[in-house]
C-alpha cells in the first residue's frame, strides 16, 4: 500500500485532517486518517480475515466494565451490595488500562493493591476463558502481531496531536519502523506561536460572556473566521456557553420548530444518549408501563406530557388525561390503576386520548405476555416490538437530530445481545436498567454537515487542531495544572517513576506545559481568561500564564435574547399593564381571593381570575398541606356543631377528649366520602393522632376567653357586591357574645399569617374585612385562629380588650396595629376596610393589570407565577440600575 496514513490523536482531528481542502489544487486525493484505536482494529480485521484467527475478541467499555463488576462481585461475595459495585468496577478498568498503556505491575503494597491484584488475576482468567480481551490489551496484542511481521502497512504514518506519546504508542512507532515505514509528525499549519494574551474577568459567567463576545466581534469582521473556545472544565460551562452563544447568533431557535436547525458552534463534548428526548422517552415506556409495583404518578405525568409515542394528534387530549390522574389517582399508581381510570372516563364519554390509552393497553398486554426472564438478545427483539407497539418515536417527521439519536438508539438496541454471556438471563426491570445503563455510558454527538465557525472543546479534544482566533477559558490556578488523580489501586511511587496520566503533580505539570505550547501555535490570535471569583471563593490565574501580557477591556457582552429580539425588525413594545376593563354583564370569578389577589399583585389577579389560568395539582404521598387544613376545619366544625358555647365547653371537662375524638373520626370519614378513597388504617391512625392533639392545644386557648360566647355559625357562605363583582365567600366560624355582637374568626394552620395589612392601603388577607364591613352588623372583633401545634393564639383586632385572649383592643397600649390618630374607634376601622374594598374591586373592574407587589415573598402560593415572568422582570430593573 503505497499510501500515506495520518494517525490522529482525536476523532475530530482526523475528520478535520480528512476535510482540509489543499492550497493550489483542484483535484486531490483525500488523505488517508483514522485514530490509533481506529486503525489498529482495522489491522486486526484484516489479521483475521488473512488467516489469524488467534486474536482473542475486543471487549467494548460497557462489556468491559460489566466483566470487572461480576469480578468484583465475586470477590465481595455476600458484602457485595453494600458496595458501589459500578464505581469500583470503574476504578479496576481504569488501572487495567495504566497497567497495559505504561506497562504497570499491581504489587502488594497496600491492602488496595493486593485486592487489585487478585481481581487483575481473575480478570484476565476469565478473559482467557471465553477467548476475550479488553480494550488497551486488545491494542498491545495487534501491536506484539505487527512487531512479527504480520499485516500489510503503509509506506509513510504521520502522527497529528499526540501531546504527550504513551509507551503503547511509542511502541507502535519503534514496530512501525522496524517494518520499513516512514514514521514521522504531521507538520503543523501555524508557522509559531501568536498574538497570545491573558484576560482578568469578574466571575465564570463574565468570563463566558467575554468569549462569546469575541466570538461575535471576530465573525463579525471576518464571516468565514474558524474560531476555537477551549475550557479545561467543559463539562461545568458546556451548559452556561450554549445558552449564551443561542441568545446571541441563533435567538429565533427559542422557537420549538427550530430546535433542530443547524448552528454556527458545535461541542466536542456529547451527552448521553439516555439524555435525548426521544431515547428518554422509548426508555420510560418500558420502565413505566412494564413496572410490576405502583410508581410515583409524576413519571406517568411526564409520559403523557411528552411527545414521542402514540398519536401526536392527541397532545392536549393526554394533557387533559394526565389532569384526570392527578386529580383522581393516587401519589403511587399502577398501569392498571391507569387504565382503570381510562375505562371509567370512556364510560362517562369524557376520555380524551382514546388512541393513545389504546395503545398504552395493548403495550401493557404485550409485557405481561413475555417471559419472566430472557437473555438481553431476547430482550432486544421484544423491547423493538413494544416500543413498536407503543408508536414510538411518534408520527411526526423527526429533524436530523432526533433521526440520528433514533438511529443510534436502534443500533445500541441491536447489540444488546453482545452481552448475553456476560449478563445471563435477566427479569425485565434489571433488562431495562441495564440498556438504560448502557444508554447512559453512550455519549451521543449528532452529525454537522461542514466545519462550524465556531468550535467549543476541551483541551484534549482541542489537539492538532488550527483556528483564525483561540480562547481558552478557566485559566485559573485550581484548573490549570489539572490535580493529579492517580489510581488509588496500583502503587504510587510506580505510577510517579513511569510518568503515567494523572500520576503527580510533576506529570500534570508537564502535561499542562506541552498543551499550553501547543495552543500558542494553534492560531495567530490566542486568548487566555481567567475568573477572579465563583460565588464567595476567591480564585486565582493559573502560575502557567505569568509571562503573558494582559488583554487590557474584556469584550462587551453580548446582547440579551430579548435585546435581540427587540431590535429586530417589526418588533415594538406594548405596555402589558392593563387589561380590558370588565364589560357589562362579564362574570368575574374568585370571590375574595379575586380582591386578595388583585392587592397583592394585579396581574395574578387577571391571568387566574379573569384569564381563567390556574395550576394544575400536583400528587403528593399521603395528604398534602390543603387537605390536612380542610380535615382541621371539619374537624372544628364537628366539635362545634356538637358542643355548641364555652358553658358545654367548660362541662365536658374530662369527656373533651372523647368529643374531640368523635369529631376528628367525622371529619376523616367525611374526607374519605368526598373524595371516594379509603386511608390507609395505620396511617389513618396516625392522623387522627394528629388531628386529637392539634385540636386539644387549641381547646385550651378557647377556654381561657374571658366571655362567653355561643358559636352561631360553622362555614357560613355569604355573597356581596363590590362595584358590581359580586364576592361569595364561606366564613368559618361565627360566635356571638352575650350582648349580641359578633366574633368573626378563620382558623389558619400555616405559619404566615399578616394581619399589619389590614391597616393599609392593600388588604391581603380581605375575607374577614369584606364580611365585617359589608355583611355583618355589630361586629366586636375580627380574628385569625393560629391552629398550631405550638404556639396556638389568636391574631386580629377587637373593638376593645380582653374579647379574646393574646388580641389587643382599639385603644389599648398594647395594640399597634391601628394608629389612635387615624383610627379612633372602631367605625373608622370599618370604613377604612370598606374604602379599601372598593378602591381594590375598581382597579379589577377598570383592568388595571400589571405586575406590581411590595413583597416578592407575598407570591410564594400565586398560581400563575410563570406567566409574572419575575426573571425577566428582575434582570430589567437591575439593567434600568433600580434596586
Amino acid at each position: 500500500m503505497s499510501e500515506t496514513l495520518i494517525l490522529c490523536a482525536t476523532t475530530r482531528l482526523a475528520q478535520t485532517v480528512r476535510g482540509e481542502l489543499p492550497s493550489g489544487l483542484a483535484v486531490w486525493r483525500t488523505p488517508r486518517t483514522a485514530t490509533l484505536a481506529q486503525w489498529l482494529a482495522e489491522q486486526a480485521d484484516a489479521m483475521q480475515v488473512a488467516g489469524d484467527a488467534e486474536l482473542p475478541a475486543p471487549l467494548d467499555p460497557y462489556a468491559e466494565r460489566l466483566l470487572w463488576e461480576r469480578v468484583v462481585a465475586a470477590s465481595l461475595d455476600a458484602a457485595s451490595p453494600l458496595f458501589d459495585l459500578p464505581a469500583m468496577a470503574a476504578a479496576a478498568a481504569d488501572a487495567q488500562a495504566l497497567c497495559r498503556t505504561w506497562g504497570l505491575t499491581p504489587a502488594a503494597v497496600s491492602d488496595e493493591c493486593r485486592l487489585f491484584a487478585a481481581w487483575q488475576a481473575d480478570f484476565e482468567r476469565r478473559c482467557r476463558a471465553a477467548g476475550w480481551l479488553d480494550a488497551a490489551g486488545f491494542q498491545a496484542e495487534v501491536i506484539d502481531r505487527i512487531e512479527a511481521g504480520r499485516g500489510r502497512l503503509p509506506e509513510t504514518v504521520q502522527f497529528a496531536g499526540f501531546d504527550r506519546p504513551t509507551p503503547l504508542e511509542l511502541r507502535l512507532r519503534r514496530a512501525l519502523a522496524a517494518r520499513g515505514v516512514a514514521v514521522g509528525e504531521l507538520p503543523p499549519g501555524q508557522p509559531g506561536a501568536g498574538d497570545a494574551r491573558r484576560l482578568e474577568c469578574a466571575d465564570r459567567a463574565a468570563e463566558c460572556a467575554a468569549a462569546v463576545a469575541w466570538a461575535r466581534q471576530r465573525l463579525a469582521a471576518d464571516p468565514q473566521a474558524c474560531l476555537g473556545i477551549v475550557a479545561p472544565d467543559l463539562a461545568g460551562v458546556r451548559d452556561r456557553l450554549e445558552f449564551l452563544l443561542e441568545d446571541v447568533f441563533h435567538p429565533a431557535a427559542v422557537r420549538p420548530a427550530a430546535a433542530g436547525a443547524p448552528r454556527c458552534f458545535n461541542f466536542s463534548l456529547g451527552r448521553p444518549l439516555a439524555d435525548q428526548p426521544l431515547v428518554a422517552t422509548g426508555l420510560e415506556l418500558l420502565a413505566v408501563v412494564g413496572s410490576r409495583g405502583a410508581l410515583e404518578q409524576s413519571r406517568w405525568s411526564a409520559l403523557l406530557l411528552g411527545g414521542g409515542w402514540g398519536s401526536e394528534a392527541e397532545a392536549d387530549g393526554r394533557a387533559g388525561f394526565d389532569l384526570a390522574l392527578r386529580r383522581d389517582l393516587p401519589y403511587f399508581t399502577t398501569a392498571h390503576g391507569v387504565l382503570r381510570l381510562a375505562r371509567r372516563l370512556g364510560e362517562r364519554g369524557e376520555l380524551p386520548c382514546p388512541q393513545s390509552v389504546a395503545a398504552l393497553g395493548e403495550l401493557l398486554a404485550r409485557l405481561e405476555a413475555w417471559p419472566r426472564k430472557q437473555l438481553p438478545g431476547a430482550w432486544a427483539a421484544a423491547f423493538r416490538d413494544a416500543l413498536k407497539t407503543a408508536g414510538w418515536p411518534g408520527d411526526r417527521a423527526l429533524s436530523s437530530h432526533e433521526f440520528q439519536a433514533t438511529r443510534a438508539f436502534a443500533e445500541l438496541l441491536a447489540g444488546f445481545g453482545r452481552f448475553d454471556a456476560l449478563l445471563g438471563p435477566l427479569g425485565f426491570a434489571e433488562a431495562v436498567r441495564r440498556l438504560r445503563e448502557l444508554c447512559r455510558q453512550r455519549l451521543f454527538q449528532p452529525e454537522t454537515r461542514g466545519r462550524p465557525a465556531i468550535q467549543v472543546l476541551g483541551v484534549l479534544e482541542s489537539a492538532g487542531l488550527e483556528f483564525d482566533g483561540l480562547w481558552v477559558i478557566g485559566m485559573n490556578d485550581d484548573q490549570w495544572p489539572p490535580a493529579p488523580r492517580p489510581s488509588p489501586l496500583l502503587p504510587a511511587d510506580a505510577q510517579r517513576t513511569a510518568g503515567a496520566a494523572h500520576a503527580s503533580a510533576e506529570v500534570e505539570l508537564d502535561f499542562a506545559q506541552r498543551v499550553q505550547a501547543r495552543l500558542l501555535r494553534s492560531a495567530p490570535e490566542v486568548r487566555f481568561s481567567y475568573a477572579r471569583a465563583d460565588g464567595n471563593r476567591v480564585l486565582r490565574p493559573s502560575p502557567l500564564l505569568a509571562g503573558l501580557p494582559g488583554a487590557g477591556e474584556a469584550p462587551v457582552p453580548p446582547p440579551t435574547l430579548a435585546a435581540t429580539l427587540a431590535a429586530a425588525a417589526g418588533c415594538e413594545r406594548l405596555a402589558d399593564d392593563r387589561a380590558p376593563p370588565v364589560g357589562p354583564g362579564e362574570k368575574v370569578t374568585g370571590g375574595s381571593w379575586l380582591l386578595r389577589a388583585q392587592a397583592i399583585c394585579p396581574a395574578w389577579a387577571y391571568f387566574q381570575y379573569r384569564l381563567g389560568a390556574e395550576a394544575v395539582d400536583e400528587p403528593v404521598e399521603g395528604l398534602d398541606p390543603a387537605a390536612r387544613g380542610t380535615l382541621v376545619h371539619a374537624a372544628l366544625e364537628a366539635f362545634w356543631r356538637a358542643t355548641g358555647d364555652s358553658a358545654r365547653l367548660a362541662a365536658l371537662g374530662a369527656g373533651r377528649d372523647g368529643a374531640v375524638a368523635d369529631a376528628v373520626r367525622a371529619a376523616l370519614d367525611a374526607y374519605e366520602a368526598e373524595r371516594r378513597i379509603a386511608l390507609p388504617a395505620r396511617f389513618r391512625e396516625l392522623e387522627a393522632g394528629r388531628l386529637q392533639r392539634l385540636l386539644g392545644r387549641w381547646l385550651d386557648v378557647e377556654s381561657r376567653r374571658g366571655r362567653d360566647f355561643s358559636v352561631v355559625a360553622c362555614e357560613q357562605p355569604a355573597e356581596v357586591e363590590i362595584e358590581g363583582i359580586r364576592v361569595r365567600m364561606v366564613v368559618d366560624r361565627i360566635d356571638r357574645l352575650a350582648d349580641g355582637r359578633r366574633v368573626i374568626i378563620d382558623y389558619k394552620t400555616g405559619r404566615a399569617i399578616d394581619v399589619a395589612n389590614w391597616a393599609g392601603e392593600r388588604l391581603t388577607e380581605p375575607q374577614l374585612p369584606i364580611y365585617a364591613a359589608l355583611v355583618a352588623d355589630e361586629v366586636a372583633a375580627v380574628v385569625f385562629a393560629k391552629v398550631l401545634p405550638d404556639k396556638p393564639a389568636f391574631a386580629g383586632v377587637a373593638d376593645e380588650a380582653d374579647l379574646l385572649p393574646g388580641v389587643a383592643g382599639l385603644g389599648d397600649e398594647r395594640q399597634k396595629l391601628f394608629d389612635p390618630a387615624l383610627f379612633p374607634d372602631w367605625p373608622a376601622v370599618v370604613a377604612h376596610w370598606r374604602e379599601r374594598l372598593h378602591a381594590v374591586a375598581r382597579e379589577v373592574g377598570d383592568g388595571v393589570a400589571g405586575v406590581a407587589f411590595a413583597d416578592e415573598g407575598a407570591l410564594k402560593y400565586c398560581e400563575v407565577l410563570p406567566l409574572l415572568r419575575l426573571p425577566e422582570r428582575r434582570r430589567l430593573l437591575a439593567e434600568a440600575g433600580i434596586s
